[in-house]
């Protein structure tokens, strides 16, 4: 057995194992939980799209290759940058945050 396969229980094709630093729901959540502070924070908006990895570190979150790959190249920075500032003004977060 390789170090990047392991085999079924009852001896079936090997199954690839999952070569990320983290699972498949740990991904989808990272990336939600970045998604939504780069909507309600405009700093960390421009962080996370200019020093993606220095800015998930601050999330403690690891990211890939792949993951730094996919922010750089596949996100429509432009366009999130255009609705983010309504989104900010529409959740009226200073009640929420400041609210104790």
């Amino acid at each position: 057995m390789s170090d990047s396969t392991s085999t079924g229980e009852s001896g079936e094709e090997p199954i690839p194992q999952h070569m990320e630093p983290y699972g498949f729901m740990e991904r989808e959540v990272a990336f939600k939980l970045l998604a939504s502070h780069a909507m309600v924070d405009r700093d960390f908006f421009y962080r996370l799209r200019d020093e993606p990895q220095a800015a998930a570190e601050e999330l403690h979150i690891a990211l890939s290759e792949r993951d730094l790959t996919y922010l750089a190249n596949d996100v429509n920075w432009e366009y999130l940058e255009s609705i983010a500032e309504p989104v900010r003004k529409s959740l009226t977060l200073e009640h929420v945050t400041n609210s104790w």
